[in-house]
């Protein structure tokens, strides 16, 4: 069970439910670094903020990050199922989520598990969010989820990102347009961190969501 922060809206009535958003940090950082980011929809959305299992200095990470080259697709594979099976517990453990009605938000290293755990599972979500990310190569290589056609997908980068070059986030966006109908993409004039334009538009993105089909 990974250590996590849940905010549930204040002013909920008995057996109201919310869409929810699972929010996955990158390396070194915690569960308290991305809720600030969704803070403008918590009267109306519950957001589950999940720490990384392993230590990394002061912070956390989800697997055990390489020097060279990428991670083996075993570390992020597992990495993403653990992810899967917590959200599937915490999902049945508190009320307020609407399971029908749930998003994923990955940064860095939790974008790559994001992006794993939505390729495989993508089906018991509404909508994936992930930035500064990088695809991993093992997905391009896996059978098409036919289940995301009509899932909602916003990738944001930062054009001066040095660590994961914005070219990454253009690679996210072509894989999952091959699966999706709906995909978004975003660049700021940032490095390798999120922005106010940034945040404003994913809140944005996510309030359209919701609104569409309603």
């Amino acid at each position: 069970m990974f250590a996590y922060d849940i905010y549930e809206p204040l002013n909920r009535k008995t057996n109201d439910v919310f869409p929810t958003v699972f929010a996955l940090h990158g390396i070194g950082g915690d569960e308290l670094d991305l809720p600030g980011i969704l803070e403008p929809i918590m009267d109306r959305f519950v957001i589950v903020a999940i720490r990384g299992g392993l230590q990394k200095g002061p912070g956390y990470a989800y697997y055990k990050p390489v020097v060279d080259g990428e991670p083996s697709e075993s570390s992020i594979t597992y990495a993403a199922n653990d992810i899967h099976n917590f959200i599937e517990k915490i999902s049945r453990q508190y009320a307020t989520i609407d399971r029908k009605n749930m998003y994923l938000l990955g940064f860095e290293q939790g974008g790559i598990v994001a992006i794993t755990e939505f390729v495989r599972n993508g089906g018991m979500y509404r909508g994936g969010i992930f930035l500064s990310a990088k695809l991993p190569a093992f997905l391009e290589k896996s059978p098409k989820n036919l289940l995301l056609k009509n899932k909602r997908i916003f990738v944001g980068h930062g054009v001066d990102d040095a660590i994961l070059p914005v070219e990454e986030g253009e690679r996210i966006t072509r894989f999952f347009k091959t699966m999706s109908d709906n995909v978004t993409m975003r660049t700021y004039y940032v490095q390798h961190n999120v922005n106010a334009a940034e945040e404003d538009e994913i809140i944005d993105w996510l309030t359209e969501t919701e609104q569409v089909d309603k």
